[in-house]
């Protein structure tokens, strides 16, 4: 497991340790600690199956833990439920809303259901913040997804939460609706100041829009930090393509550039160079008498989540 780009002079909103949870033999999560800062928007990332949701149905009290404690705004979840819950707003999965209800009287509804009776003009700012101010009197159901997940945002907002988790929430969205819910996350942080955790397995939405992540697989942490350290721009991640892989690969494995190999194959080689270094090694290929026929460098999220998983894969 990785750490990376953390310092101390923080409030820790969230604070998870040690967590597990088994459904009989099978082993969701396997004692996973991280934390999450105040005001920050905080990447929760894994592919699918990682053990995402089963972690949030955790942390929002809708399953229990095998092992391990949650703490939100410095309370145990375990023991100070309610008081935590009353400021955590969150969209798991598909939001839950009423089709045939209009989304003006959604928010009504549900804000009744959570105990706040918000006023007209409280409903219609917060249909504003998501976007749907000028739908508000239509029914649910003529609604596009991204439309109604904007509105399941909405609804989480009811209770003005401090902390706002949302699980997937541009899963099935076209590119105008993941964009959409992407400007209302960084609207959420930077302008409404509220700390939201956002789990995706679309990694390079999450570069856009998180300052810290996190990365989980089969359960496990395998690295946490900014996403300003762990995608330094200073390095790349260069894919190299040669007349003979393996001759290279054997040639990079007794060199300098031994160190910074990332992934290894007949098919692939990665290895993470600063971008002056580039020029340097393909000269080096080259001066080893191997032809080069392809050179491709990147920092793209992906990449890195790919090699850390691939790492994995057997653990």
């Amino acid at each position: 497991m990785l750490s990376y780009g953390y310092h101390h002079s923080f409030i820790l909103l969230i604070q998870i340790q040690h967590l597990s949870k088994s459904f009989g033999s099978f082993t969701a999560v396997n004692d996973l600690s991280f934390s999450v800062k105040e005001g920050e928007v905080y990447g929760f990332l894994g592919q699918n199956g990682a053990g995402k949701s089963t972690t949030i149905r955790m942390m929002l009290s809708l399953i229990r833990p095998s092992v391990g404690t949650i703490r939100i705004f410095d309370k145990d979840l375990s023991t100070e439920r309610n008081q935590i819950l009353r400021h955590v707003g969150a969209v798991v999965e598909k939001a839950d809303l009423y089709n045939y209800l209009s989304a003006y009287e959604n928010m009504r509804i549900f804000s009744l259901l959570s105990g706040v009776n918000l006023t007209r003009s409280e409903i219609l700012y917060k249909l504003a913040v998501v976007g749907l101010e000028q739908r508000a009197g239509d029914k649910v159901k003529v609604y596009s997804q991204g439309m109604k997940q904007r509105l399941g945002i909405a609804v989480a907002m009811v209770n003005d939460p401090k902390l706002i988790i949302l699980d997937e929430p541009t899963n099935g969205l076209d590119p105008q609706g993941i964009a959409d819910i992407r400007n209302l996350i960084i609207q959420l942080s930077k302008e409404m100041h509220k700390t939201v955790l956002v789990s995706s397995h679309l990694l390079s939405e999450v570069e856009l829009i998180a300052d810290s992540m996190l990365i989980i697989h089969k359960g496990k942490k395998i690295v946490e930090g900014s996403v300003a350290a762990l995608l330094d721009p200073a390095l790349v991640q260069v894919e190299i393509s040669t007349t003979d892989n393996l001759q290279t690969i054997s040639a990079l494995s007794n060199s300098q550039w031994a160190g910074q190999m990332q992934k290894l194959d007949a098919f692939k080689i990665i290895l993470e160079v600063k971008k002056e270094e580039i020029a340097v090694l393909s000269k080096w290929i080259v001066d080893q008498g191997i032809g080069l026929t392809g050179l491709h460098s990147s920092n793209r999220l992906e990449n890195y989540f790919l090699s850390l998983t691939s790492a994995h894969a057997d653990n």
